[in-house]
């Protein structure tokens, strides 16, 4: 179990080193990726967050180290809403839902003003996003994207 955890803080750390400030994307077209942390009471789910601002809303796809998505969900800034479009199964309950809803809502805009954390202390949850570095032209074409 150490073992596991400990290459999953190297991963991220890695991660971090290429990390840079950038804003929530907000018009059309718009991306950026973060690394993901969402820590619980006896689990954790981590990996990366894509995100896209496409037809009015923001898309955006949690996906694991390993390429397994966690979850996809969209964010509608007119009606302030986020909707939750695809999800694991363990974590596919009403309940559960609802809780992430809530807070996705609040790391939005917890985001657009350059926080990247939010905490759920009624239920001890932890939701770090940390920018990663975007993907350029130049580096898509010299095959060195990430």
């Amino acid at each position: 179990m150490q073992s596991k955890r400990f290459l999953i803080i190297a991963i991220m750390s890695f991660c971090f080193l290429f990390a840079r400030a950038q804003t929530l994307p907000s018009s059309e077209g718009e991306r950026a990726r973060y690394s993901v942390q969402i820590d619980v009471k006896k689990a954790y789910i981590s990996g990366i967050c894509g995100m896209l601002f496409e037809d009015g809303k923001l898309k955006a796809s949690v996906v694991n180290e390993f390429g397994f998505s966690a979850m996809d969900f969209e964010y509608d800034p007119q009606k302030d809403k986020v909707k939750i479009i695809n999800i694991v199964k363990k974590l596919d309950h009403w309940y559960i839902k609802r809780v992430l809803k809530r807070d996705l809502r609040i790391l939005i805009h917890n985001l657009r003003q350059g926080v990247y954390k939010h905490e759920n202390t009624k239920y001890e949850i932890t939701y770090n996003f940390q920018p990663l570095q975007p993907i350029t032209e130049e580096a898509t074409n010299n095959g060195n994207a990430i």
